[in-house]
């Protein structure tokens, strides 16, 4: 009878442990999974929500649509510019984008103000568009026979979008004349992201479009080819550069410094985190020409340059960004690109609160002039702030 008594309380027992770590166990996740604290109230609310309008809503409503917006609403509220969601379609986009690729048939457009139509900009280098005889100047009418007359970019985007290796047919009105229809592939097109040539008076002009991946290897690929050349100064145009990846740009800065600071990010308990150049440098004259669409690593190449006594600024005032951000993949397939930091210059100067970069040489552009070279039609003859750069030199 004893023995049995022992076996029940030794059951007991082991059904009590059991017990006390099933509670501990399920503390810690709850606790680690916030269901005793209000982000799990917040969810539930959420899903509440959810199901009401799943319930009760006498509309259609796309789910998918709903918690896309949801999110991008909670990255909204931050108030902070700079801090986005993306969506998994977004994501990847966003992946080929800073790779300078992405997928389209390779041109880049406007609306026609004549005709209504959509002008195609410009036309990449060995893109379908390009392969196809797509021209900058002409003016798609209609796709697959539909009409894209008073369409907005947006709609066109969508028009066009399709499977990697589908294809479309445009047509196409050129010097006012209807040309025969033109078929296009959708598929991979590949940036570059630096264009150079040498100017009068062996100057080098290298224009940088943005600091996204292989900016740096063509960045210095263009300035020793110039060098080979005879280039005596040369000219860094970051006009409308939108910034990209800072391991791009410290390559760059590197190429062209002598040995010192060039990077300094600062994460959110003040420590700094500074990128070294190496002593070798190239010494010759300089110009950084930039304006209000230049920021982030654009400005802050600028700014470096200036600092360092490397190159005079000319153009007008930058945006003034000092926030850095990183990418993290959500569960979903998306992702949020988020400010996770700031950095300052060499002198410890934060450019957002500086109000951006200041140029030593302020040269302004009539809108005519700043409309036509955001469309890459002005000549440079006829670029008020290439002028001065040139003349700087000369």
């Amino acid at each position: 009878m004893k023995r049995t008594h022992r076996i029940l309380l030794t059951l007991a027992l082991m059904l009590f442990a059991s017990a006390l770590t099933c509670l501990i166990l399920a503390l810690t996740v709850g606790r680690g999974l916030g269901l005793f604290n209000n982000r799990f109230m917040d969810i539930r609310e959420y899903a509440a929500l959810l199901k009401r309008i799943d319930n009760d809503y006498i509309g259609e409503a796309d789910k998918d649509e709903i918690t896309a917006m949801a999110l991008r609403a909670a990255v909204y509220s931050l108030d902070d510019r700079w801090s986005y969601y993306l969506t998994a379609e977004e994501y990847a986009d966003y992946i080929n984008s800073s790779n300078n690729r992405f997928t389209g048939i390779g041109v880049t457009v406007v609306i026609d103000e004549e005709t209504n139509g959509v002008m195609i900009k410009s036309v990449y280098k060995d893109s379908s568009a390009d392969i196809a005889g797509l021209l900058a100047g002409d003016v798609i009418t209609a796709v697959d026979g539909e009409s894209v007359v008073g369409i907005d970019i947006n709609a066109l985007r969508t028009l066009l979008s399709r499977q990697i290796g589908e294809t479309a047919t445009l047509t196409v009105m050129r010097d006012a004349l209807i040309i025969d229809d033109i078929t296009v592939e959708y598929g991979y097109v590949y940036v570059d992201p630096v264009r150079y040539e040498m100017l009068d008076g062996n100057i080098g002009y290298i224009y940088i479009q943005n600091f996204d991946g292989g900016s740096g290897e063509r960045f210095i690929g263009a300035v020793d080819q110039l060098l080979e050349r005879g280039a005596s100064s040369m000219v860094f145009d970051v006009r409308g550069n939108g910034g990209g990846r800072v391991s791009e740009m410290a390559m760059i800065l590197d190429h062209l410094l002598p040995e010192g600071e060039i990077f300094v990010a600062v994460d959110k308990e003040g420590n700094e985190d500074i990128i070294l150049s190496q002593p070798d440098s190239i010494d010759i004259p300089c110009v950084v020409l930039v304006n209000q669409y230049s920021y982030s690593a654009a400005e802050y190449f600028a700014a470096t340059l200036s600092e360092y006594d490397y190159a005079v600024t000319v153009g007008q005032q930058t945006t003034g960004k000092s926030r850095s951000q990183m990418t993290y993949r959500l569960p979903g397939g998306g992702a949020i690109h988020l400010s996770t930091g700031q950095y300052l210059t060499k002198n410890r100067v934060s450019l957002y609160d500086a109000g951006g970069l200041v140029p030593d040489h302020a040269i302004a552009m009539t809108d005519g002039e700043a409309e036509q070279w955001a469309l890459g039609y002005l000549a440079y003859e006829d670029d008020p702030q290439l002028l001065a750069a040139l003349a700087l030199l000369n």
